[in-house]
């Protein structure tokens, strides 16, 4: 073998293993990351919320959101957050006894607020800012404030009924555990400002951070 070759050889060998150290090394120091160190974040959190709706008697109907979220650190313990929302009328369940060992089940589907509607559409898209005050490495408080962009709209066998789109404040405020290797869960209480249609809702996420 040529002497170039061999040198050529080494010379790849050589950043082959510079290369695999450096990686396992990247990795050690990904692990070691708290979560206010890491640059991105995103994840999917789910709620049941209470709606108010136009100061009516009916108040307390509930509603299934789903939030998917990404966010970006901009300093220590601070980042932006975009994400898309959406939220659904949850119908409850009611199964009488029709005979022995025989039950027919169905959806409860009341009206909402007293309106002629049975269906609720929300999409709304938020931008926010997060803050967090850590507890210890993996624990940590948080908080996120900012707007929305929202369109709702009630319906009754998909016929429109009443609905309203517009910009609304978005609160959220709860408590977040990370993993080493990024993974994350956070439970947390979320407002939603929607014009004539307030939100309050319980929420539980998962989410991944690098």
């Amino acid at each position: 073998m040529k002497l170039s070759n061999l040198l050529a050889l080494s010379l790849f060998s050589l950043s082959l293993l510079c290369s695999n150290s450096n990686a396992q090394e990247t990795d050690k120091n990904t692990l070691n990351l708290t979560t206010q160190e890491r640059q991105h974040n995103f994840g999917l959190v789910i709620g049941f919320a209470i709606g108010e709706y136009k100061n009516s008697t009916q108040d307390g109907d509930g509603f299934i959101q789903h939030y998917l979220f990404y966010n970006y650190r901009i300093i220590d313990n601070f980042s932006v957050e975009v994400a898309y929302n959406t939220a659904t009328e949850f119908d409850s369940w009611q199964c009488i006894e029709t005979g022995e060992d025989s039950f027919t089940c169905g959806s409860r589907d009341k009206l909402l607020f007293g309106l002629l509607a049975n269906e609720m559409e929300l999409d709304s898209f938020v931008v926010a800012i997060k803050g967090q005050a850590p507890l210890s490495k993996r624990n940590s408080l948080y908080a996120k404030l900012g707007g929305q962009y929202y369109d709702y709209k009630f319906t009754r066998n998909g016929h429109f009924v009443e609905g309203e789109d517009g910009t609304g404040v978005f609160f959220e405020a709860g408590w977040q555990f990370q993993w080493g290797m990024g993974i994350g869960m956070n439970v947390g209480l979320r407002y939603q400002d929607l014009g004539e249609l307030t939100l309050k809702s319980p929420n539980v996420g998962i989410s991944y951070a690098f």
